[in-house]
């Protein structure tokens, strides 16, 4: 039986051996997709301190209230600012409409003499009913600075600005309060104070990345960490397209005349196939895991993080899950497609629908509930859970089993279907 088995397979690795496009498909498609897909979503999975945003500066306030905005923009390191006071507000407005900068920031020229009327304003109600003094206070002007942005500039970064200004308006205003109120406690008490830094606050924050964690936020945060895995998965399952077209191809050309004259059953047929095409997942693996830890950061990216060394048997153990899963799927369609042309479409068509609603393209959680709920029941998201599990949530065995279960009991099904469809086959 061992040896029926392992003749099945090394036909299986002849006919992928004799396909030189066929050996394209599975090894170099997924590479190139692996590195063009890492740097193309680099810059989304980078931190806003990449200074991604051109800003087009125009400070007509002249004053500290101009130059403290700009010096906070300056610091939070999200933005690249260019001087564009020599410019009319039409011309301002043109060059961010253009897209030559994403967004347009105008400091009034009143600015500096608003901020310093508030703090006036609020320091005579505060302290004129302590001195005695009855002169009466006017609210001061309003003002505003201006934020023109790029129609284009999607609303996350918009927002980032939009943030970023009212933070900085907001720590120019307590500032001056604080100043005007220590001049203000100094002349009442004859006292020299210290000046107060409102920069450091009293209470910090400290990130910490959780691990062991199944079901938590924790998510890929380089685009290397979830484009490997994910291109990893979708090439082992997209050898669907040659395991199904060699399967039409025997019936088609007679050869499985031939191979039901052997001795042997379906079983055996499709237990040789599967571990045929499991060495060429497996190699699949490598071939993408050395690319993540030595090519792309060629290109300028974060090398792929493999975790502790006692989690590679679990990354091996989920690779022939994976593995496994995915040629019983090709071995399904095989099965019940009748032309190569059926295999291909059915095959690919359907490998690409499960890895785009399963979390390969981008990560489940960018996507709307209602399909977060649907991509939960794809093999190739359990399959994109499983290798978080091990690579970046640092899980052990049984949390990397609520993921590989369902891949065994998807793969058992493909396989009782492709066992009786062949059947149905051979007995006509």
């Amino acid at each position: 039986m061992l040896q029926r088995i392992r003749a099945h397979a090394h036909k299986e690795l002849l006919l992928l051996l004799r396909d030189r496009t066929g050996l394209l498909l599975v090894f170099a498609m997924p590479l190139l997709l692996v590195t063009v897909m890492a740097v193309v979503q680099d810059a989304p999975f980078r931190d806003f301190s990449d200074r991604q945003l051109r800003v087009l500066y125009k400070d007509l306030d002249d004053g500290p209230v101009g130059a403290a905005i700009r010096q906070g923009l300056e610091a939070t390191g999200s933005f690249t600012l260019t001087d564009g006071r020599d410019l009319t507000d039409a011309e301002l407005r043109d060059q961010v409409r253009s897209g030559r900068h994403q967004v347009g920031v105008l400091v009034p020229a009143n600015a500096s003499e608003v901020v310093a009327a508030g703090s006036a304003h609020a320091m005579a109600l505060l302290f004129n009913p302590l001195t005695g003094d009855s002169t009466a206070t006017t609210a001061p002007d309003s003002s505003r600075v201006w934020m023109v942005v790029d129609p284009t500039v999607k609303h996350m970064f918009r927002d980032l600005v939009h943030g970023s200004l009212v933070r900085v308006l907001a720590g120019i205003s307590s500032e001056r309060l604080l100043a005007d109120m220590r001049v203000r406690i100094e002349a009442l008490t004859g006292n020299s104070l210290p000046a107060l830094d409102l920069r450091r606050p009293f209470v910090g924050v400290e990130q910490h990345l959780a691990a062991g964690e199944l079901h938590g936020d924790l998510v890929a945060t380089d685009s290397t960490a979830h484009n490997v895995p994910a291109w990893t998965i979708f090439a082992m399952f997209f050898t669907v397209v040659l395991l199904a077209g060699n399967m039409v191809k025997e019936r088609t050309s007679g050869c499985m005349v031939r191979l039901l004259t052997m001795p042997g059953g379906t079983a055996e047929r499709i237990t040789g196939r599967i571990a045929a095409y499991l060495l060429v997942c497996l190699a699949q693996l490598a071939l993408l895991l050395a690319a993540g830890l030595w090519l792309l950061p060629l290109l300028g990216l974060q090398a792929l993080d493999l975790g502790a060394p006692d989690a590679l048997p679990l990354l091996l153990a989920a690779a022939l899950t994976i593995g496994l899963a995915a040629t019983a799927f090709g071995t399904f369609i095989g099965s019940v497609c009748r032309t190569q042309q059926q295999s291909a479409i059915l095959g690919s068509t359907a490998v690409v629908l499960l890895s785009a609603i399963g979390g390969i393209w981008v990560p489940l959680y960018i996507m709307p509930r209602a399909m977060q709920a649907i991509g939960r029941l794809s093999p190739l998201h359990w399959s994109m859970e499983a290798f978080n599990t091990v690579i970046l949530r640092q899980g052990g065995l049984l949390e990397l089993a609520a993921h590989l279960v369902p891949l065994l009991l998807f793969a058992a099904v493909c396989l009782l279907l492709s066992i009786m469809a062949e059947r149905v086959v051979s007995s006509r």
